[in-house]
């Protein structure tokens, strides 16, 4: 940041739901940030913003708030189809981006948004927000550091009702044309990342993605069962349509076990599991509220990368990785074969 600026000046695409909750509240209250505009088609949303955040200049079109103000950062809070084209636009008018998940729709598109923030010197960040959770690092902390030993399966369950009627300001989540997929490209992707970041590049996914429940056109239900490069297993279910239950995350080791119950807390499982009556287990809490973080520090954590303080691990290529499980997940549902993840 330059010494002479006191602030960055940030601009919004897209003023629903994850953009009230999350980015015009956490650019506010950090001094370092301050949303100057924003860019929303739907009327009643800029009625909205105002009355939340205060007078901020809202405009119907993103191409014409980025002509008209002078940005520092962009946060991108469309739905999916359009993510590319509002992060290449930001990055190509010289603003760092934070865009939500997933990357974009297609490997095309991820790869040109990466191509336009290596050709502009600009940050790309995807909006992976459960890896800012203190469970799930601390978890990964555990991993590296052997606590478990060499780790052999992996299991991630994230599932509750859907994100609309609730939480989402409309039904976009549920248009094909809009979203590009369903439930598994909404929490799968956050759980496809969690895998990655913990266990490593995967090699091949076999998936079955499916309308259980709701009368919609995507999937609100899915299971898939992945395999690593160092030869571990994963296994992630994920759904829109789920009474509350289990949501975390569980890794298996040849030492140990920890269990990231979203709900219960982080444990360590240690000692001897076998079926005989030499068995014997320890368990040891680690962390009672392991959901810590999260949206809550989403903007601090961004901006700290962009003053040098942290490493964007959150990029463009970890964007492009989890999309590519996912979109071989969705062939994989739609052939009934297992898909091996490209080479490159």
């Amino acid at each position: 940041m330059s010494a002479t600026r006191k602030t960055y000046r940030v601009g919004i695409i897209g003023a629903g739901a994850i953009a009230q909750e999350c980015h015009f509240p956490g650019y506010k209250k950090d001094r370092r940030s301050k949303v100057v505009a924003f860019a929303e088609p739907t009327i009643e949303r800029h009625t909205e913003v105002k009355e939340r955040f205060g007078k901020i200049n809202g405009y119907s079109n993103y191409k014409d708030m980025l002509k008209n103000e002078a940005l520092d950062i962009v946060s991108i809070c469309t739905p999916n189809v359009f993510h590319a084209e509002n992060a290449i636009a930001a990055l190509n008018a010289g603003c760092h981006v934070l865009c939500e998940k997933p990357i974009a729709t297609t490997l095309k598109d991820a790869d040109k948004m990466i191509a336009a923030a290596k050709k502009s010197r600009k940050k790309l960040m995807i909006g992976f927000t459960h890896r800012l959770l203190k469970g799930p690092q601390k978890t990964r902390q555990f991993i590296q550091e052997k606590k478990i030993g060499k780790p052999f399966m992996i299991r991630i369950r994230f599932a509750h009702g859907g994100p609309y009627p609730g939480w989402a300001k409309n039904s976009w989540f549920y248009n094909p044309k809009l979203a590009a997929g369903g439930a598994m490209l909404d929490m799968g992707i956050h759980a496809i990342d969690l895998a990655l970041w913990m266990m490593g590049p995967i090699v091949s996914v076999n998936a079955i993605a499916r309308t259980l429940v709701k009368k919609i056109p995507v999937d609100d239900n899915a299971l898939l069962q992945v395999e690593f490069k160092n030869g571990s297993l994963g296994y992630i279910e994920v759904g829109w349509t789920s009474q509350p239950g289990f949501s975390g995350v569980e890794v298996y080791g040849t030492e140990g076990t920890l269990i990231c119950d979203y709900i219960k807390g982080l444990q360590l499982c240690e000692g001897n599991a076998s079926a005989g009556k030499d068995g014997s287990v320890k368990w040891k809490m680690l962390d009672k509220n392991p959901t810590r973080g999260g949206w809550d520090i989403e903007i601090k954590h961004w901006l700290d990368i962009l003053e040098g303080k942290e490493k964007l691990a959150m990029n463009g290529q970890a964007g492009r990785d989890a999309l590519e499980v996912a979109l071989a997940a969705y062939k994989s549902s739609d052939s009934g074969r297992k898909m091996t993840i490209g080479k490159s």
